[in-house]
């Protein structure tokens, strides 16, 4: 599923080591996500899927790392934390496996995608309300849910629509990358198809890559 050879992202031999820990917990990883790609990483609860994703962004907690992670000709393994904010939402972004992780539950939805917005100043403020209407019939929360869904707090979503806010949220700045860690864990086998096919058609409409 690409249009083009050159590579996007490269991991290149990397480990990741917890403080304190014996053994790693994930040894000599090397991939090659291409632009336009959906890559899947498969393997049994505890083989480490989650720790390699969010590795890529550095999101993991007391890890030693070893290797190289490129994106952009750039090692996000030596970026400074300053470089890493840019990147993180914005040429990246994270679905993550439980919804409720992604929102304040102090704020409503609107300011929720509206801070994402206004953080990496992708649009002007005169622009934002337009940007959040767009997102969410983007994913499929339109009519006459856009403005009910923009006044409700997190909780008060259903797990679908948790999930589709979460996804607008990952995309309000157009990312190269997007990585969706187990996206569907929290959701009943319906809904979990529908939220497998909608990142299927956003794929190809934004010709963006995904790492599954």
């Amino acid at each position: 599923m690409q249009n083009n050879t050159d590579a996007l992202l490269t991991l290149q031999s990397l480990s990741a080591q917890f403080n304190g820990s014996e053994k790693p917990a994930v040894s000599d990883i090397t991939l090659e996500l291409k632009r336009n790609e959906v890559f899947a990483l498969v393997g049994e609860s505890g083989s480490g899927k989650s720790v390699t994703a969010k590795s890529i962004l550095r999101l993991n907690q007391g890890l030693n790392y070893q290797g190289k992670i490129i994106f952009n000709d750039q090692d996000l393994l030596q970026a400074s934390e300053a470089q890493l904010r840019h990147i993180r939402g914005n040429t990246i972004s994270m679905i993550f496996q439980e919804p409720l992780t992604a929102f304040n539950p102090l704020h409503t939805v609107d300011r929720c995608i509206r801070e994402i917005l206004l953080q990496h100043g992708q649009c002007q403020k005169s622009e934002i309300d337009e940007r959040i209407n767009q997102l969410l019939i983007q994913v499929e929360l339109g009519g006459e849910l856009t403005q009910r869904v923009r006044r409700s707090y997190p909780h008060a979503l259903s797990g679908g629509q948790r999930q589709r806010v979460m996804i607008a949220m990952a995309l309000a700045n157009n990312p190269d990358i997007l990585i969706a860690d187990e996206p569907t864990t929290a959701l009943d086998v319906t809904v979990a198809k529908t939220i497998m096919e909608l990142l299927k058609k956003l794929q190809a409409e934004r010709n963006m890559s995904i790492i599954f």
